[in-house]
């Protein structure tokens, strides 16, 4: 493809003839000669010549052709009708590739690694291009190439002008076109078959020629243009170069074109060609042109109609730049923000970390920024050329006496100070803290003061911004049930991330039940082989492993449960067959109701010595695996009294769950060395004597409350951790399997929010706790249950405003959702999208 201008005069020497002649007027005849004797300069005569604006129409049709396709190849032809001025229209065309078309190889030449990652350059931003122009290789030939190949084929193939032509072709096919590999194999092939034509080649021969020019084209054009990174430049550099020098031969070849009626039609045809082209690509602009603008009345956006003679402002500008602030969790001291923003760029974000207490926590801010820059990069979606991006420095500074444990514990000064304001042509954020955890709450922070304009389409950050935060609540958690249903191990790191964005930092992983142990442990398998549904759906200890490393370097601890001496199943009965005794009572028992809460029932032997062997390795190597020793979840549920009375003889459940507690007490202490700070339990009525019967261990228990009916004086002076399901169970609304009517109601985000319990002023709270249990949740279904839901009970936890869930709020939250969407998490709507377009008016 290429823009047709007038060229003065060129100078040419063909079959050994001097002379100088004028392009524009010199014609060949309708019908070619005789072969014998043929020299086509003595059968050119002056024709209309092509005018000026024949090129500026085909430099049209190449502009809204590239609209058609979303293919931006009139960038690259922009200087071809500049002819004069070759040499610096190339220069441009360059610059503006750099600039415009391929940032991601612009991002590999600044970060090298970026080349050879699993989703770098090479496989992502190199293939992935080279199968699409295959795919759009039908549309590219008929859009670009049609045209060129009919003038080319027209030519007298014995002349050198033709061949020059024919040669520049080829060669800026091969550079710059890949997709076209097909009439350029034809242009070949017929190029031997008419050259002499004294001595023309068998159709034999032209067709095995054919067979080896073809893929020979194409995977050398293939390995030119996108399997070596670093000859980007130099392909755009020659696709350019000969594409331009065309620019010399086809004002009179494609006269040649339009001379030869009968094989090709007359000049309008093309024009006609044209003018659709031109047609399509202004429909498929004014298409992508927005419809609507915001703009910011009494600080709230206000949508009306674009206008095209007005410079439209996206939703999601307005929102960030309007007097109302977005921050989510709301920041629980003084917050300031400005109301400008500059263009910013993934990759031009650059650390300075100032300060650190120990070298654990410097290697984890450098892996944290990583991450940070990658979920810039996330947001980064139909990046356009921008000419004043500005870079942005990130000091961070971790006070020296601070925290040298990067891990999150019970006693981490979470809180932090950030700092953004503009230095010069570049932007500098000061992030200052007590921790690591504390350091990248901040860098969460700064990340939702950036954000992608799609009209514009960059990546912007606030100019200037001051924020002192830290939560209200040190252990703010989501529990999710992996046992009853199995959930990929990308679908837990998803939802780490979504934690991360809304800074929840205690990932309760509940990985056992009745049902299965899909824990794969490697001091004891057994239970993995004897529990889990299938070989595959186990989480090994890489899969932990893998868990823990992206959770801590979220800023998140992962409190990995095995759920005793209730809610096990068949994973426990391996040992009995090899002369252990009975390691589980009341297995498998009918009717089910009668001695649990969902099928298969079990309950662990508290008099088989076995069975604390057991327990005592399995809390060693989740201890090893999380790295999290100062806090500890032992499940200890409720266990069935009818299950006492006929195991035991006893009609007091209690005595046998407090006799099993106090052992796994013991053993998990030998495990961890000493007792962790805080050794949480599910509260049940069971709990009720913990005060008094386990006193040598009360000061380091605490209770994990699920109801909140429970009598508040038993948990008196007792740490606890409210997971009250009549609000904060994100599953309840979608019903039991077990029920026939509709169950407990749905908890709505509105109701998620303005759950207070501490109101109440009941014990010595921790925290909170959202639950996902997954006896009617599975894989694919879990982002949106989860999210935003849990946002709202992430915000109730770190700032705690006495405000309840307002429009502001809910506007806000709105927007939290779409970032969770911008870092691909599957988060249900809050409304409709009229509402977040009018978020103060959908009352």
């Amino acid at each position: 493809m290429a823009a047709i201008e007038t060229v003065s005069r060129i100078t040419l020497r063909p079959h050994d003839r001097q002379s100088l002649f004028d392009v524009r007027s010199i014609r060949l005849p309708r019908e070619r000669p005789p072969l014998d004797e043929y020299d086509p300069i003595q059968y050119r005569e002056p024709k209309a010549p092509i005018k000026l604006w024949m090129a500026y129409f085909n430099f049209l049709r190449s502009l809204f052709g590239a609209g058609v396709l979303g293919i931006p190849l009139a960038i690259s032809q922009a200087g071809i009708i500049l002819g004069p001025i070759i040499a610096i229209c190339i220069a441009l065309l360059i610059i503006h590739m750099q600039l415009t078309l391929s940032l991601s190889l612009d991002k590999a030449l600044k970060d090298p690694t970026v080349l050879t990652k699993r989703y770098g350059v090479i496989t992502i931003g190199i293939f992935v291009p080279a199968v699409l122009s295959i795919i759009f290789g039908i549309f590219g030939y008929w859009s670009f190439g049609a045209m060129e190949e009919n003038i080319l084929r027209s030519l007298p193939f014995d002349d050198e002008l033709a061949l020059l032509a024919i040669g520049l072709y080829l060669i800026s096919i091969a550079f710059a076109y890949p997709i076209q590999c097909y009439p350029a194999t034809q242009l070949i092939v017929e190029v031997i078959k008419n050259y002499d034509v004294d001595f023309t080649p068998s159709d034999e021969t032209l067709k095995t020629i054919e067979a080896f020019a073809r893929p020979v084209f194409v995977l050398a054009s293939f390995l030119m243009c996108y399997i070596v990174p670093y000859q980007a430049a130099v392909v755009s550099f020659m696709g350019n170069f000969c594409t331009s020098l065309m620019v010399l031969v086809f004002p009179a070849t494609m006269e040649l074109c339009l001379l030869y009626p009968k094989d090709y039609g007359r000049y309008n045809v093309y024009l006609i060609k044209d003018v659709i082209i031109i047609v399509l690509g202004l429909l498929a602009w004014l298409k992508n042109l927005p419809l609507w603008t915001w703009d910011c009345v009494n600080e709230k956006c206000v949508p009306t109609k674009t206008k095209l003679t007005e410079n439209a402002i996206s939703l999601t500008t307005c929102n960030m730049l309007c007097a109302s602030m977005h921050l989510w969790p709301l920041p629980t001291g003084p917050v300031s923000l400005s109301t400008t923003a500059a263009p910013v760029r993934s990759d031009l974000f650059q650390l300075q970390i100032v300060a650190f207490p120990s070298p654990p926590v410097h290697d984890l801010i450098r892996d944290t920024f990583d991450i940070f820059r990658e979920d810039l990069h996330k947001m980064e979606k139909e990046v356009f050329g921008f000419e004043e991006w500005r870079s942005v420095l990130v000091r961070i500074t971790i006070n020296k006496n601070g925290s040298g444990d990067p891990r999150m514990l019970l006693n981490t000064d979470e809180s932090y100070i950030l700092s953004v304001h503009p230095m010069g042509n570049s932007i500098t954020v000061d992030i200052n803290a007590n921790s690591f955890c504390g350091a990248r709450h901040g860098l969460e922070t700064l990340l939702q003061l950036v954000w992608f304009d799609t009209y514009v389409g960059c990546l912007f950050m606030m100019e200037a911004a001051s924020v002192v935060d830290a939560p209200r609540f040190r252990y703010r958690g989501l529990l999710l049930d992996t046992a009853r249903n199995y959930f990929p191990v990308n679908e837990l790191l998803r939802t780490i991330d979504g934690m991360a964005a809304c800074k929840l930092n205690t990932f309760h992983w509940h990985a056992t039940e009745f049902q299965a142990f899909p824990l794969l442990l490697s001091s004891v398998p057994q239970l993995a082989q004897y529990g889990a549904y299938s070989s595959e759906a186990v989480y090994t200890t890489n899969d932990v492993r893998l868990v823990v490393q992206r959770a801590r370097l979220r800023g998140i601890r992962v409190l990995l449960e095995v759920d005793v001496p209730s809610h096990v199943g068949s994973a426990w009965d391996w040992q009995s067959h090899q002369g252990f005794g009975k390691l589980i009572h009341c297995d498998d028992k009918q009717p089910w109701n009668a001695y649990c809460a969902d099928p298969p029932c079990g309950e662990l032997n508290p008099r088989n010595s076995h069975v604390f062997t057991i327990l005592e390795s399995v809390y060693r190597e989740i201890l090893q695996l999380t790295g999290v020793d100062d806090i500890f979840h032992m499940g200890g549920d409720y266990i069935s009294s009818k299950c006492c009375l006929e195991q035991f003889n006893s009609s007091d459940p209690a005595e046998i769950w407090l006799e099993f507690t106090r052992k796994a007490l013991r053993r998990l202490e030998i495990a961890n060395g000493k007792l962790p700070e805080l050794t949480l339990l599910w509260s049940s009525h069971l709990s009720e004597r913990i005060k008094l019967d386990l006193k040598a261990y009360v000061s380091n228990i605490g209770l994990q409350v699920r109801s909140v009916g429970w009598a508040h004086k038993y948990i008196t002076g007792v740490r606890t951790v409210i997971s009250h399901e009549d609000a904060w169970d994100l599953n309840s609304g979608f019903g039991a399997w077990q029920e026939v009517s509709d169950g407990a109601p749905y908890n709505s985000w509105q109701r998620v929010y303005e759950y207070r319990p501490w109101a109440r002023g009941t014990g010595c709270i921790q925290g909170g706790e959202a639950i996902v249990w997954s006896s009617t949740l599975s894989s694919g279904g879990l982002d949106s249950r989860v999210w935003p839901r849990a946002a709202a009970i992430a915000e109730r936890l770190w700032s705690d405003r006495p405000e309840g869930a307002t429009r502001p709020v809910h506007a806000r939250l709105d927007i939290q959702r779409s970032r969770l969407v911008s870092r691909g998490i599957r988060a249900s709507p809050l409304w409709s999208m009229w509402c977040t377009h009018n978020p103060y008016t959908c009352d």
